[in-house]
């Protein structure tokens, strides 16, 4: 019989992968999560997907606001049977007197094929990169972040469409299935442990607000990466008339369309789409975007209501 284990996750892709380990069987003795965060105008509290998708299943939840300084969290987490901890995109900092408590470790599935993008956002970095091959790394847990020895990877070819949403949904489902295998081959099987080349580590800070706003300076290739490298979350923006346009979906020409006109100016090209000059002279398709204070709407539609005047860009 499987092991059971102790879960530690917080957003929307965690939530999914605690789903399917729930429905495979696998008992999950508690989760640790993020604390519940105000939204709204009304600022009400609103808990993480991973402690919403607990509580459906009667999991107990465990939260603490920073858990390496939490003694009181950090005993009750030893205090479960469990024999060994998984964790998704937990959000925090797990102090080794937590990690290294189960019989069998803490495993972790980090979104890159360690040991590059060591850190925060890997799959937005990855993407930022403009790189073509990516993975994932089920990896165990160690002190310093994301160094722990490998258990196993696995490699794959993007598209040059693929956004964070879509990668982590494709790591997710292939991760999982990783993730699940090496639980159900507990106890009798002996994981992996691979070291990493500490040499080859790249690492990758936390994705902020000043990471949003788009510069038409760049290449179109780099504002189409940034583009979907914040999709579905915090979203880059640009600037017209003084008020935001969050910019959605975004598509590169690769046979290097080029013009002229002035960095940021728009306009609508062939089969009616917008495009906006960039800082390399290439084109980049503009597909959807969000205006302040309006629905999201096509690239047609906003350039039919913006009525811009020829000298008007994006800033």
């Amino acid at each position: 019989m499987a092991v059971s284990i102790g879960y530690f996750g917080s957003p929307h892709f965690s939530a999914k992968l605690l789903e399917r380990i729930i429905e495979a069987g696998i008992k999950v003795d508690f989760v640790v999560t993020n604390i519940d965060k105000p939204v709204g105008r009304k600022k009400e509290l609103k808990p993480t997907p991973v402690k919403a998708t607990a509580l459906q299943h009667g999991i107990p939840v465990l939260q603490s606001e920073r858990l390496r300084l939490d003694t009181i969290v950090q005993n009750q987490i030893i205090s479960y049977p469990s024999e060994l901890y998984v964790v998704f995109a937990y959000g925090s900092i797990i102090p080794e007197l937590v990690f290294s408590h189960p019989k069998f470790e803490s495993i972790n599935l980090h979104g890159s094929l360690l040991p590059k993008y060591r850190g925060a956002s890997p799959v937005q970095s990855f993407l930022l990169s403009g790189e073509s091959i990516t993975g994932y790394t089920v990896q165990y847990l160690a002190k310093e972040v994301d160094s722990g020895d490998i258990i196993h990877s696995e490699s794959w070819e993007t598209s040059i469409a693929d956004t964070t949403e879509s990668l982590l949904s494709e790591m997710t489902e292939k991760g999982g299935d990783s993730i699940i295998s090496i639980i159900k081959a507990l106890p009798d099987s002996t994981l992996k442990r691979i070291p990493q080349n500490h040499s080859l580590a790249t690492h990758c800070k936390k994705i902020t607000a000043a990471d949003r706003p788009i510069e038409w300076s760049k290449s179109a290739f780099a504002i189409h990466n940034q583009i979907r490298a914040l999709y579905p979350d915090p979203f880059a923006f640009t600037t017209f008339r003084g008020k935001r346009v969050i910019l959605l979906k975004s598509f590169f020409e690769t046979n290097e369309v080029k013009s002229n006109a002035k960095v940021g100016s728009f306009f609508l090209g062939e089969k009616k789409r917008l495009f906006c000059v960039c800082g390399d002279g290439n084109l980049l398709g503009i597909e959807q975007v969000q205006p302040e204070g309006k629905n999201p709407m096509t690239g047609f539609d906003f350039f039919n209501g913006a009525r811009a005047l020829p000298d008007e860009t994006f800033l």
